[in-house]
């Protein structure tokens, strides 16, 4: 049973709603804000962070990220510094599972580190605050749940914070959204990709799984560039087919793995 703490505040996350089928670790760059202190976040938990700053700031409190990795964080950066900390190899240490494996914490004095994409700073809506201990800690215990924070393990991480509130944002931070006129980001579209010459794109357009050539190619690119990333390698196997499949489904599109003309269009809209 975990040791009863002063800051035993933990909620579930409400996910803002632009996040939806977006996959943790490869988020669109317009979603992504510079937090205050360095690295970005997401522009809502951006907007957070920002306000909670302002206000301990004025209180006498500096608030900091412990570094810019520890805001946002892409799946490669996730999956190396996993790879830094964990192993296969059997050892009896504590274990998480990825990719259907077990792997082992290489050192037992080690932090601990969520698998690849199931971080919240995968979602960029984490942060882990510098110092989270004294006159900080007991000022993050007081205000946290004001700007829509609260913590996820409790009590060995006293630092670490994520955004809860989703697209209900508190009243401090739309207070201060409002004052430094920060609204939702316009969707930025990719540069068009130019199609390859020898490429049809009529109506008969119907790209599948185990199809391969130019033409999955460019749509894997086109995918990418939305941010909804996978192989660029001309070869349309299961994880394309969940990238599409999570694409059609941000654009109201039947999730058939299927890309057909009607999805080509949306994907160059």
């Amino acid at each position: 049973m975990s040791k009863k703490v002063d800051w035993d505040y933990v909620v579930p996350v409400k996910m803002p709603a632009d996040l939806k089928g977006v996959q943790p670790g490869r988020l669109p760059e317009h979603l992504l804000c510079p937090a205050v202190g360095g690295g970005k976040l997401h522009w809502l938990a951006a907007a957070a962070w920002a306000a909670m700053v302002e206000k301990a700031k004025a209180d006498g409190v500096e608030l900091k990220p412990v570094s810019a990795g520890d805001t946002y964080r892409t799946y490669d950066s996730q999956l190396a510094a996993f790879k830094q900390r964990y192993t296969k190899e059997p050892n009896g240490n504590a274990t998480r599972t990825f990719e259907g494996v077990k792997w082992y914490k290489k050192d037992p004095k080690l932090a601990s580190l969520a698998a690849p994409g199931s971080s919240q700073h995968n979602l960029g809506i984490a942060v882990d605050v510098h110092t989270a201990s004294g006159p900080r800690l007991k000022w993050l215990i007081d205000n946290v749940k004001t700007f829509g924070f609260s913590w996820e393990v409790v009590p060995e991480e006293p630092w670490h914070l994520r955004y809860v509130c989703g697209d209900e944002v508190p009243t401090a931070v739309k207070t201060y959204m409002d004052k430094n006129g920060i609204k939702a980001p316009e969707v930025k579209e990719a540069a068009p990709v130019a199609a390859p010459a020898a490429v049809n794109t009529d109506d008969g357009l119907k790209l599948k799984l185990g199809d391969k050539g130019d033409k999955v190619k460019q749509m894997q690119e086109l995918l990418t560039k939305k941010g909804f990333a996978c192989t660029v390698d001309g070869n349309f196997g299961p994880a394309t087919e969940k990238a599409l499949n999570y694409f059609k489904k941000s654009v109201s599109l039947q999730t058939n793995g299927v890309c057909n003309q009607r999805t080509w269009d949306a994907l160059t809209a």
